[in-house]
Formats: structure tokens, sequence, C-alpha cells
């Protein structure tokens, strides 16, 4: 076809060239893009067993290169008594396999290295037992585990994930049913497995490294998050203090929709969800339900640890909530609840036997808010914390901290969320997120940063 091109007589020689310098751009972009890809490629995944149940890969090019993300890498290798990242010589390439056994997960390393003689050595020094699965691949696992190891290129993994995996990920994450059963005392993990998890049941999570961090891909994650795809997300102009700072134009609608499309994907996690403390919280009090309130429209909350470490979520965490057209007197029924269960009534009662027992009794009606400056304050009998809420304008500000009462806060007309990793754990999968100073949803997605 471009032959032909060339050949009709009416084509100037500054059109020809033209010609020919765009397809060469063509071609520079294409091949460009193919070496940039390989950056990129998973050659371990040909060799994962097909008992795995996890699989972790990283691929970390020099080019894009994060230091939170040599930081995670890091915790990763500490896992496996390696505490050298730089003595491995990891040519871009390294995974996480966890393979079942009976009713126990066995966690291996499969590297890929620019220097295997080097990454030799660093094994044999941190007295690891290793196996070559190519020139420049190894397995570090325990003696009796090499030998599951080898080539397979239609393991279970790979025929259930690959194509889920986005090819220019940094890190791409498989996890199956299977695993989640046996870590069920991982709360978080379950959270986000519940959360996350697709028709498959499984869990598929794909990042990519940009410049200010790890962007989560969204597009082969449950439909249940598939509100942040129509949840339209604008960062404040000014950043808003807090460890946790939350702001929705209707978060009633949002957590409507959470819930509508986790019924959907999994009834059985709906209900659970539904039956628990905080479902049947946000179903009882979410404005509207009741109809003793008009719908909720716009809602900020920030919320920072203090230093009380009274072991109460509402006494150790100072926070600022503003919603939009709330009721009063069903804040101050919400705010007694609160006081009435921490600050329980003590009644001696005699059973028929003659003996003594000590009952605690929550008491709402005990509990009265005493006015000041405006603002309606709930102290608590040892006058250690207190709950205030303010009505403003067209809405109600409840915070446990006059600081916080008086402070400058933007309209939350915008949608926004963010918190710091200091509140994951230090167990399980929270101590890996550690590796990373916040998560954020903005208008560009959602990130580790």
């Amino acid at each position: 076809m471009l032959v032909n091109y060339f050949k009709l007589k009416n084509i100037s020689w500054r059109g020809r060239i033209i010609a020919l310098s765009a397809v060469g751009g063509v071609f520079v972009f294409l091949s460009l893009f193919s070496i940039w890809q390989r950056n990129f490629t998973d050659t371990l995944l040909n060799y994962v067993p097909n008992e795995a149940v996890f699989y972790a890969h990283f691929s970390r090019p020099k080019i894009n290169n994060l230091s939170q993300f040599d930081k995670l890498l890091a915790k990763v290798l500490a896992d496996f008594g390696l505490t050298d990242l730089t003595a491995l010589n990891i040519d871009r390439e390294m995974a996480v396999v966890g393979r079942l056994e009976g009713e126990q997960i066995n966690y291996n390393l499969l590297i890929k290295t620019d220097r295997p003689s080097q990454a030799k050595k660093a094994l044999e020094s941190a007295g690891l037992a290793y196996k070559f699965l190519a020139n420049n691949k190894i397995v570090i696992a325990d003696k009796d585990q090499l030998a599951n190891y080898q080539k397979n290129r239609n393991n279970s993994v790979k025929s259930t994930a690959q194509k889920r995996f986005y090819s220019l990920s940094s890190i791409n994450l498989y996890i199956s049913p299977e695993f989640f059963r046996l870590e069920a005392d991982d709360l978080f993990l379950n959270f986000i497995f519940g959360l996350l998890k697709n028709d498959n049941s499984d869990l598929v999570l794909n990042f990519r490294a940009q410049r200010d961090g790890l962007k989560v891909l969204t597009g082969w994650l449950s439909s249940a998050v598939g509100a942040l795809d129509t949840f339209p997300v604008h960062p404040p102009k000014e950043k808003i203090a807090g460890d946790l700072v939350l702001a929705a134009a209707d978060l009633k609608s949002v957590l409507g929709n959470w819930q509508n499309n986790l019924k959907n994907i999994s009834p059985s996690d709906y209900d659970i969800f539904s039956d628990g403390e905080w479902g049947t919280y946000l179903n009882t009090y979410l404005p509207g339900e009741t109809g003793l309130s008009a719908p909720a429209g716009q809602v900020l909350l920030s919320v920072r640890k203090n230093r009380n470490n009274s072991n109460w979520l509402i006494g150790d965490y100072d926070f600022y909530l503003v919603i939009e057209k709330y009721y009063p007197a069903k804040v101050e029924e919400i705010l007694k609840i609160l006081m009435a269960n921490h600050y329980p009534s003590v009644k001696n009662v005699y059973l028929s036997d003659g003996t003594k027992v000590t009952e605690l009794t929550p008491e709402i009606k005990r509990w009265n808010f005493l006015e000041k400056n405006g603002a309606n304050y709930l102290y608590s009998p040892d006058s250690q914390f207190k709950l205030i809420y303010q009505s403003l304008a067209n809405n109600v500000i409840i915070t446990n901290s006059e600081e916080l009462l008086f402070q400058n806060w933007p309209q939350p007309d915008f949608n926004y969320l963010r918190f710091n990793s200091a509140w994951l754990s230090d167990d399980g999968a929270g101590r890996y997120l550690k590796s990373f100073a916040e998560l954020e949803v903005n208008n560009q997605g959602l990130f580790l940063k």
C-alpha cells in the first residue's frame, strides 16, 4: 500500500518525505512501546505450582522506581531472611507464591537476577535453600518444596488470573477463595476481600507505579466498588488536617449504592454487614431512613489520633463531623446512647436465692446537655470526655474537641477520601501497606502514596 502511494505521480517529494516520516515515527513509537512493555512482562508466572492460592508479582523497572516500592520489597525479602535488596541484583522481577499444603500455606520467593553468581552468593550467605529454574531465575524455598517448582505454562494461577493482570502493572496480585478461608482471623484482609472480590469469588488487584505513588487499577474489581467510576472526586484546594478525611456531597446515596451492589454480588456478605453493629447503626441513624429527618446531603468528617489511650474509640480520636439537614433531636439521641453505653448505671440486684449481682444498665434519661457559647455539651461523669454538637444554618456539627469546633473548615460540596496508613495493623497485610504514608481517593483514582 505504501509502495502504491509513492508511485502516484501527483505526490510531491515533500509529501513523500512527510509520509515516510510519519511511518518512521509510528515504527519508532511501536518499537519503544514494545521495549517499555518488556519491562513489565511476567516471566515468573510459568513456574507457579498448581497448588498456589496466592501470587504477587512485582515489576521493578529502574526507570520508573519509587522509594516506597523498594521499602515494600525490602519488607517482603525480610520475611524470607534476606536483608540486602541490592545483593540479589534483582533484574526487574520478583514474585511471592503461596502454596497450599493440607491446611497450611507455605510462602516461597521467585526472583529474576541480572547477576546470578552474586545472587547465589547472597543466598548461600543467608543460609537459604534455593534452586535455579533458568540461568537467571531462582526459587527460594525449603528444601522439600524446591521440587514443586518447574516450568508449567498451564498452571492454575496463569489460566485463572493472567488475562486479568494489566500488562503494565508494577504489582499484580491474585488471591484464591481458599486463601481467605484459611486466613479468616485477619479481619482487615477479609474486609478487603468482601469488598473487592469479583464474580469468581477470587481477588485480582493491579497496581501501577506513578510519580506520586501506586495507583490501584480498578478494571477487574468487584462491581461493589463500581461507585468509584460514578463518584466524581474533587480534592480540596487546601489539604484538610486529619488522619482520616471523608467528604461526600451525598453520603446516603454513596452508601446506598455500595450496599445494593454488595447485595447483588454476595448476599451472604451483605447479610453479615447489614446485621452487624455498623450496618444496624447506619440503617437506624442514617438521615432519611426513619422519616425523622430530611435526606442527607453534604458530609465532612475529619478524625485524628490523640494521646488519651483510654481504649474508647470516641475518646481516643478527636473528630469533627458536619452533616447537612439533620435534626438536633436525632443528634442528641445518638450522643446520649454513646455516652450511656460507655458509662452505664451500676445497680445491685438480689436474686431469689439471696445472691447479690451487679447489673450495668445504659440509662439514656440520666444524660442532659448543657449550652455553652452557642453549642451543646454532654460531659462524662468523670469529666474526662465531652461530646458537642452545634446547629449552624442548614448543618449540624458534631465533635468531641472545642479546638476542632472553632476551626475554619471547607464547605463539604465535594467527594474525597484519605486516611493515614498508621491506622493499619502491624500484622498481616497492614504491615506491607505501611510502606506508604497514606491511601487517597482523588480525581485521578485510588492511590497508595
